[in-house]
């Protein structure tokens, strides 16, 4: 065997190797916005259930955007930005930005109407394998709602609409 063929093979075997890696991928993010059961994503689905007590709407707001942030994540910034931003603007409800500790937005800026909660167990809880995630938790404590923000997501219509569709529902 020559050498060439030998590199060959080893970029061939190195290749295969990605696309098993990235169809693995993409099939998790699939099973996990199909809402399936611990199956290929090995995460139990959030809505439905209770939501922690750390992130439940407090006496007089009528719900809980929670947004799941991550220290490594490119996007988690803008989805705190806009956080706060509609935040200001929807003073019944509660905006929660949830990291495992506060240095993973370490110049996140004053919070405003939002909170930067750092809470390991609740993260832990509430991660679903990406981020970020936003989560809608009801008067009840039940979450409604689970979004996942790509790059294309438009995060602040997206927390507006939440917070508008939400009130239609709930209020008579």
């Amino acid at each position: 065997m020559s050498l060439s063929l030998a590199v060959a093979l080893l970029a061939l075997l190195v290749a295969l190797f990605t696309l098993v890696a990235l169809v693995a991928v993409y099939a998790r993010l699939r099973a996990l916005e199909a809402g399936r059961r611990a199956e290929l994503s090995g995460y139990a689905p959030l809505v439905g259930r209770a939501g922690p007590a750390t992130v439940r709407p407090r006496p007089g707001e009528r719900l809980t955007v929670v947004a799941v942030l991550d220290t490594g994540c490119a996007l988690c910034r803008g989805v705190w930005d806009a956080l706060r931003a509609v935040a200001a603007e929807c003073p019944d409800a509660r905006f929660v930005g949830l990291v495992d500790r506060p240095a993973d937005l370490p110049d996140a800026g004053p919070a405003g109407d939002a909170e930067l909660l750092a809470d390991l167990a609740t993260r832990a809880d509430l991660y679903e394998g990406y981020s970020p995630t936003v989560l809608v938790v009801d008067a009840a404590g039940t979450i409604v709602h689970r979004s996942f923000i790509y790059s294309d997501t438009n995060v602040r219509s997206l927390l507006s609409d939440l917070t508008r569709e939400h009130e239609v529902t709930t209020r008579p």
